[in-house]
């Protein structure tokens, strides 16, 4: 994929410029401000200059090279504008310009004129050119969303199992991952264990026994069994003929019930909305991916945990996190017009009730 921020700069100039490479969140919005001297200003800066469409763009696909302005992209690019423009109920208006590449941002302009509050990238897949479209789902009330298990040590037997399994399922479903797993925590274990000497006495031992437990003790074994194992051959069942001993296990019934929603094979995961629409090759940076933003840690207040926020939060302050989105390339035979299901923004509800409950 290619931004259009990136892709349509190349052909029309700095026209559309999203990538904005200081922007630390892509859920937060940011408005622009007006650096220009206040008076006197210079009358040559009211000029406007027309941009020059080059005629080639060329991108590599991993061991080829494509020119991307030619006539065969143009013409699909009109074909799935106009039919989509159809889909929507109105006639596109287009301006061909005098090359193939101002053609092709005249037909950005005019599909991104109809479309609404939605968003359009333009994005090359091998040697294609696709138009896209794209919206960020409603973000929760929290930035990280990290499932702690070790609330489950103090439930009573039953009601443990029934806990652990649900989660085992939550996050199967959803493509999350422990912190087993986690591509970031083996550093973070490297620099907790190297930061014991600055320790105070006191902490030394604690910190090194919770790292030796992280890394092939107590804990680790716990989020191995968690990933590999469900206690309840039917969880449904289970929490319906469980009887809470008082309003907590009730609560936490209740919850667990409710999340039921995001748990099966005809359900979608989590993780297959992180669409990231300012995905560029060429890019200095990396973002944040959203199996990091939302993930299984034991204990959200040990140090272990304080260290993997303190570095996330670092990754986030020279980069940006992937949001949940859903896009929608349109194609010539595209068969209805972009919609959204609920599926993120009720996954955020829920962890938002699931987050209190345990808190």
């Amino acid at each position: 994929m290619q931004t259009v921020g990136r892709f349509a700069n190349a052909v029309i100039g700095s026209v559309y410029d999203i990538a904005n490479g200081t922007r630390h969140s892509q859920r937060s919005k940011q408005s622009k401000k007006d650096y220009g001297a206040k008076q006197r200003r210079n009358s040559f800066l009211k000029t406007v200059f027309s941009p020059i469409a080059p005629k080639s763009v060329t991108r590599r696909w991993i061991d080829d090279e494509y020119n991307y302005i030619t006539k065969e992209n143009y013409s699909y690019l009109l074909k799935s504008a106009t039919h989509y423009a159809s889909l929507l109920g109105v006639q596109l208006k287009h301006d061909s310009g005098k090359s193939i590449g101002e053609g092709i941002s005249n037909l950005y302009d005019e599909l991104n004129d109809i479309i609404g509050d939605i968003n359009l990238n333009i994005e090359p897949f091998e040697e294609k050119l696709n138009f896209v479209l794209w919206k960020y789902h409603e973000w929760g009330k929290y930035t990280f969303y990290w499932m702690p298990v070790k609330f489950t040590e103090t439930l009573n037997p039953k009601l443990r199992k029934i806990a652990l399994s649900f989660i085992h399922h939550f996050i199967r479903s959803n493509g999350m991952s422990t912190t087993n797993d986690s591509s970031d925590m083996e550093w973070i274990i490297e620099y907790a264990y190297e930061g014991l000497c600055d320790s105070e006495p006191c902490d030394k031992e604690t910190h090194t026994n919770l790292l030796k437990s992280y890394d092939s003790g107590k804990i680790h074994e716990l989020m191995q069994s968690i990933y590999n194992k469900s206690y309840c051959k039917n969880l449904s069942l289970a929490l319906k003929k469980y009887v809470p001993n008082n309003d907590f296990e009730r609560q936490m019934v209740d919850v667990f019930t409710e999340g039921l929603q995001f748990i099966g094979k005809n359900k979608p995961s989590i993780m297959s909305y992180g669409y990231d629409p300012l995905y560029d090759e060429d890019r200095d940076y990396y973002p944040v991916e959203m199996d990091r933003i939302i993930r299984v840690v034991y204990d959200l207040e040990d140090f272990v945990s304080e260290f993997l926020m303190e570095y996330t939060n670092n990754e986030l302050n020279e980069s940006y996190d992937i949001s949940p989105a859903t896009f929608y390339i349109i194609t010539p035979n595209t068969s209805k017009p972009f919609s959204m299901d609920q599926y993120p923004d009720n996954f955020f509800k829920w962890f938002d009730k699931f987050s209190t409950l345990i808190s």
